[in-house]
């Protein structure tokens, strides 16, 4: 039984490495928020912490999924961004700086995973 080198198309290895450091981030702020919630974020929206901990891992998973070349990767790396946009546009002082800001960071993950789709299984 002969085992295949796996070729992975750059853009598929900066969308991973892009979703785990998203991840390893969220998780960051998961962890902190839980410890210490931040004011007044955390007035507005209770389980900030545990949702950015959520995100994170989600992400993580997601760079799983995509190392391995598997679109359920993308799925979940979609939905974990749209989950952290939309609380960040909701707990932000300046929801439209927040969107911005948002969309950019969105760009810079997702652009890479829709160069990388079509390699995708």
């Amino acid at each position: 039984m002969e085992i295949k080198p796996v070729r992975r198309s750059a853009s598929v290895k900066v969308s991973a490495i892009l979703f785990a450091v998203f991840g390893i981030l969220a998780i960051i702020i998961g962890v902190v928020g839980i410890m210490n919630p931040p004011y007044p974020y955390a007035q507005k929206f209770p389980i900030l912490g545990h949702m950015a901990l959520i995100v994170g891992i989600l992400s993580l998973v997601a760079t799983v999924l995509l190392w391995r070349l598997k679109q359920l990767g993308g799925y979940i790396g979609v939905l974990s961004f749209a989950v952290a946009y939309t609380i960040n546009v909701y707990v932000g002082e300046h929801p439209l700086a927040h969107a911005i800001a948002g969309a950019v960071v969105g760009l810079i993950l997702l652009v890479p995973l829709a160069l990388s789709w079509k390699t995708l299984s």
